[in-house]
C-alpha cells in the first residue's frame, strides 16, 4: 500500500473514531379498528365491515446549531402499502421546512385547512367506503413537495407556503400560501390559495376560507372552498358548517351540513348533505358513529343515499 493511501485511510479512521454521535429518539405508535358502513342507494354493494390498522414511526434528533430534524412515516391499510412520510427541519423562530415524500404529509395550506368543521365522527359529506361523494377541495401539493410553516413572526399568526416542482406533462410548478389567525381565545380564522398545475393547460386554482370558535363545551365552524379549473364545466363551490358539544370528558355529539354547487354547464344538481354524530372514549378505545343523508351525490339527481357509519378504534 502506498503512502498516500495509508495517510488517507488513517485520516478517515481518525475522523470516524473522534466524530460525535447525535443523540436522537424513535417512537412507534399505532391504531387498530373496525368500521361498519351501511348505505342505501347506489353504493349498497360489497362488504359492510372493514378493518384498518396504522403504524407510525417518528424519529428526531437535535443539531449543534439548535435545529431539530425529524422524520415521520405512517403506514395504513390491510397491507400497510398506503403511507404518509415527511422529513422536517425545525429552525426555531425561523420556522419549519418540510420535505413531504408521500401522502397527506404533502398538505400545503389548502390541504391542511380544507376540513375544519367540528364533527364527533365523520363530516356530513364524508362516508368511509361510500365512494363518489364530492367534498371540499383536498390537498393539491401532494408528493415530493416542500412546505414552509412559521408561527413566530407575529403573535397569533401562522403562515404556510408550499411548492412542488413541475413534473412531466405539467405546465408549471404548483405553489400555494395561507394565513391563519388564533390571537383571540377560542377563535381560529384562516384562508389559503393554491395554483395546481398537474397537467399542461389545465391549471386549477383552489381557495379555502374557514372560521371556528370554541367556548367551553361548544364548538362551531364554517368553511367555504372554491375550485376554478381551466377545464370546461369543472368548477365547484363548497360550503359547510358544523357544531359539536362535549356532553362530558368522554362523550361528544355533533351536527353538520354542506352544499356543493357545480358549474352550470356541467348539467349537475347541487349535492346537499346532513349528518349527526356521536363519540365515546374509554382510555385507548373509542367508539364513534354518524348518520348521513346525502342528496344528488356528486351532482347526480337520481343518486340519493342514507348511510350509517360506526367506528371502533384502539390506540397503542
Amino acid at each position: 500500500m502506498n503512502n498516500l493511501k495509508k495517510i488517507g485511510l488513517t485520516a478517515l479512521g481518525t475522523a470516524l473514531v473522534t466524530s460525535t454521535a447525535v443523540a436522537g429518539s424513535l417512537d412507534v405508535t399505532g391504531t387498530a379498528g373496525i368500521t361498519y358502513v351501511g348505505n342505501s342507494g347506489a353504493d349498497n354493494g360489497g362488504s359492510k365491515l372493514t378493518q384498518k390498522t396504522t403504524i407510525s414511526f417518528t424519529g428526531s434528533a437535535d443539531l449543534d446549531n439548535g435545529f431539530t430534524v425529524s422524520y415521520y412515516n405512517n403506514m395504513a391499510g390491510r397491507t400497510q402499502v398506503n403511507y404518509n412520510a415527511h422529513f422536517d427541519v425545525d429552525m426555531g423562530d425561523a420556522g419549519t421546512l418540510r420535505f413531504a415524500s408521500n401522502g397527506t404529509s404533502g398538505n400545503g395550506a389548502v390541504g391542511s385547512w380544507d376540513d375544519k368543521t367540528p364533527a364527533a365522527n365523520e363530516e356530513s359529506w364524508d362516508i368511509k367506503g361510500g365512494g363518489g361523494e364530492t367534498g371540499p377541495v383536498s390537498q393539491q401539493t401532494g408528493d415530493d413537495s416542500f412546505i414552509y410553516t412559521n408561527s413566530a413572526l407575529m403573535d397569533g399568526v401562522e403562515i404556510k407556503l408550499n411548492y412542488k416542482p413541475s413534473e412531466s406533462g405539467a405546465s408549471d410548478s404548483t405553489t400555494g400560501y395561507g394565513v391563519a389567525f388564533t390571537g383571540i381565545d377560542g377563535l381560529n380564522i384562516g384562508a389559503a390559495q393554491e395554483d395546481n398545475n398537474t397537467t399542461a393547460d389545465a391549471t386549477v386554482e383552489n381557495t379555502v376560507f374557514y372560521a371556528t370558535y370554541t367556548m367551553d363545551a361548544f364548538s362551531v365552524g364554517i368553511q367555504a372552498n372554491e375550485s376554478d379549473s381551466q377545464t370546461a364545466n369543472s368548477d365547484t363551490d363548497f360550503e359547510a358548517w358544523g357544531v359539536s358539544y362535549a356532553v362530558s370528558e368522554d362523550i361528544s355529539i355533533s351536527y353538520g351540513s354542506s352544499t356543493v354547487e357545480f358549474e352550470s354547464g356541467a348539467s349537475k344538481s347541487d349535492q346537499e348533505a346532513d349528518a349527526i354524530g356521536i363519540s365515546w372514549t374509554n382510555g385507548s378505545m373509542s367508539i364513534s358513529a354518524s348518520r348521513h343523508d346525502i342528496q344528488n351525490v356528486a351532482g347526480t339527481p337520481t343518486d340519493d343515499r342514507d348511510a350509517t357509519e360506526v367506528n371502533l378504534t384502539f390506540a397503542f
